[in-house]
């Protein structure tokens, strides 16, 4: 399996578990208390159907990979959506509440830099 998938796997993995399900199942109370938005209703599930959609971008890098092409249109959204959110919560201070999921986006987004500056790399496989 090459890195890149493996990257995607625990991208999309993490993601779904960590932010996706969450916006999408719990109570707004709990949403509001973790975030520190009140009345986000319709926009918490919103943003957990937007995160789902990524997702579904993610899963189709595993095509591309399979055709042992690299997947550049998919870690180009990756590098725009982890490494923007990286720079908004570092920027505005909101990684202060949220130290895990910020290390969790700066490090996908620089390992997706990484694959892309050697696509070659990223494509072997690790065993």
């Amino acid at each position: 399996m090459p890195f890149i998938s493996l990257l995607l796997i625990l991208k999309i993995g993490v993601t779904a578990l960590l932010t996706a399900m969450p916006f999408l199942l719990l109570p707004e109370a709990k949403l509001a208390k973790m975030t520190g938005v009140e009345n986000g209703g319709a926009f918490f599930r919103l943003y957990g159907v937007a995160i789902l959609a990524l997702l579904v971008g993610y899963s189709g890098g595993f095509a591309i990979i399979a055709d042992e092409r690299f997947p550049w249109g998919i870690a180009a959204m990756g590098i725009v959506s982890n490494g923007g959110a990286a720079a908004v919560l570092f920027l505005t201070g909101g990684w202060r509440r949220a130290k895990t999921i910020s290390a969790f986006v700066a490090l996908i987004a620089l390992g997706l830099i990484m694959a892309c500056a050697n696509s070659n790399w990223a494509m072997t496989p690790l065993w």
